[in-house]
């Protein structure tokens, strides 16, 4: 590879490598692809050589099929240019057990020379986000939807999965009457909270709320899933202000609002993934304000601008003007050094919901919850016996002593719980993770943020970080947690865990882990939420 090429390092140096102009997508016999007109450039010290092309996902090729036998070639000082009409198909069922998003690519392949490219969405447009998909195709065995798309970068993606509601043709005309009401100036002041996909109402943004309406704030609204189990915690004072997902009063409120307050990121409070460009465009345009609570002290996987993109300042879900909580000034430092925020951007008040958290006296319970490995979430769709994740949840029952497992609960991830419905191992019929944990004597857990929430009610926490290499390896990350300031026992082996559950189970927390797990979270006076309003006001959020 010539010295020009090795000079390649972001996607604006390769944006003109393969683009398109005006492609038109297409679903058709178990394929999606597009036609497009596109261009293609070779370094001109290539001008006599031949290369094979092909179209990448993942590690699927598929040909790049021209209309014209030869390309029309324009000569440029540095680069040929070639013009052509391209047509490329994609085999859906090579993308059943993708990751939810996959970069759509081409490789140039000559010889010894290998070079893999992004591919432009189009070239007319570059700067501009359209939000613009292909047709949806759905798999005939299973809840999984693919289609293309076009990244907030501009170049095309796959997304792979689950159906959501806003694919509907009603949702689709709900959501475009909305937007043209939004635009009429009532009800401008705005406050929507959250929490992971409108769907759960235990965490931080709750505690917010009815704080908020306890202290008569007539214009914050809690959006929730009318079919959410958690409805049933809302009680008649907060009903009045509670707005039910995927009605028309949602759809507007969120084009109104400019300030959300969440545990998660901004698309939890309208559908993740969603294809509706108006939706989208309005999240990746981000003019408006936000606080995120966190669902779990972040504290945990570093906050890496490869991997963690969504969590960075300014990142793509991440409003240059957030507001972020954090439970103490080594939690802040993690996001100025590393996610590029300011600390005039982080709020050390401690996450609001630790004000409610309890432990029973009785509680008994063992808990095994590991945290969501994305790359897996349609593997555990589609052949779950092949999940590492499932693997390691088998591994962790198979070495817990036999006089203990009646007390023993496996715990997915919320985002992957609806995959283990049809797996064999037993998962309790969870009405809220807050209430399994208030039962909980012991955690075992990979690297889930839920042992800050364990620990803090008073259980013990064992980590396995058998696969912790692994999976470092896809975040392209490293753990912030180390042997020295873990804040409970670590197995690096599955034959550790027996002499380490007799060791932590039904045991006071020992002074070590309190010491080290107070430098990570230095709150435990119940004020958190008292602590965040004031923070709020003094910054004129409410």
């Amino acid at each position: 590879m010539n010295e020009e090429l090795k000079k390649i390092k972001t996607f604006k140096d390769i944006k003109n490598i393969f683009v398109n102009f005006f492609p038109i997508f297409y679903k058709r016999k178990g394929k999606l692809g597009f036609i497009s007109l596109c261009c293609y450039r070779y370094e001109k010290i290539y001008k006599k050589e031949k290369f094979e092309r092909y179209a990448m996902v993942r590690k699927n090729k598929y040909p790049i099929k021209f209309l014209f036998k030869k390309s029309l070639r324009l000569i440029g000082k540095k680069y040929n240019y070639y013009f052509n009409i391209c047509k490329v198909s994609v085999d859906v069922d090579d993308l059943k057990n993708c990751p939810p998003q996959n970069l759509f690519a081409v490789r140039f392949i000559n010889n010894e020379r290998v070079l893999k490219f992004p591919v432009v969405y189009n070239a007319i447009y570059y700067n501009k986000y359209l939000g613009y998909t292909g047709p949806l195709y759905k798999y005939p065995d299973s809840d999984l939807v693919c289609y293309f798309r076009q990244t907030k970068m501009n170049s095309i993606a796959i997304t792979v999965r689950g159906s959501n509601v806003t694919d509907q043709k009603i949702m689709s005309l709900k959501v475009f009457f909305a937007k043209l009401l939004s635009f009429i100036p009532i009800k401008n002041n705005i406050i929507l909270l959250y929490e992971k996909e409108a769907n759960k109402y235990e965490e931080s943004a709750r505690s917010v709320y009815e704080r908020l309406i306890d202290l008569g704030y007539k214009n914050a609204y809690f959006v929730i899933r009318k079919t959410s189990k958690h409805v049933q915690f809302i009680d008649d004072k907060y009903k009045k202000n509670i707005i039910y997902a995927f009605t028309f009063k949602h759809f507007l409120y969120f084009f109104k609002c400019r300030k959300f307050i969440g545990t998660e990121t901004v698309p939890h409070s309208i559908e993740l993934r969603t294809k509706n460009s108006l939706l989208m465009r309005k999240m990746i345009k981000k003019k408006y304000k936000m606080v995120f609570l966190q669902h779990g002290v972040m504290y945990m996987i570093a906050l890496n601008p490869t991997s963690r993109s969504a969590f960075l300042k300014g990142g793509n879900e991440m409003p240059l003007d957030a507001k972020i909580v954090v439970s103490s000034k080594l939690e802040r430092n993690h996001f100025t050094s590393l996610g590029g925020f300011e600390k005039s951007d982080l709020y050390v008040s401690g996450l609001p919901f630790y004000d409610r958290t309890i432990k029973k006296k009785d509680a008994n319970k063992i808990v095994i919850m590991l945290t969501v490995r994305i790359w897996e979430m349609n593997l555990l769709e589609n052949d779950y016996k092949e999940s590492r994740y499932y693997q390691m949840i088998c591994n962790i029952l198979d070495n817990i002593p036999e006089k203990y497992r009646e007390n023993v609960y496996v715990l997915p991830h919320p985002l992957l719980f609806d995959k283990f419905k049809h797996c064999d191992i037993k998962v309790p019929d969870v009405l809220s993770y807050d209430k399994i944990l208030e039962e909980t004597a012991l955690l075992i857990t990979d690297y889930s943020s839920i042992a800050y929430s364990a620990f803090y009610r008073g259980a013990n926490v064992i980590f396995c970080w058998e696969e912790l290499k692994r999976c470092m390896r896809h975040y392209k990350s490293h753990l912030m947690l180390n042997e020295k300031n873990v804040f409970g026992d670590v197995s690096k082996s599955y034959d550790d865990l027996p002499r380490l559950i007799e060791k932590n189970y039904m045991t006071k927390q020992s002074s070590r882990n309190l010491k080290r797990y107070q430098k990570i979270v230095e709150f435990h006076d119940n004020k958190n939420t008292d602590r965040l309003i004031e923070m709020l006001k003094k910054d004129k959020f409410i």
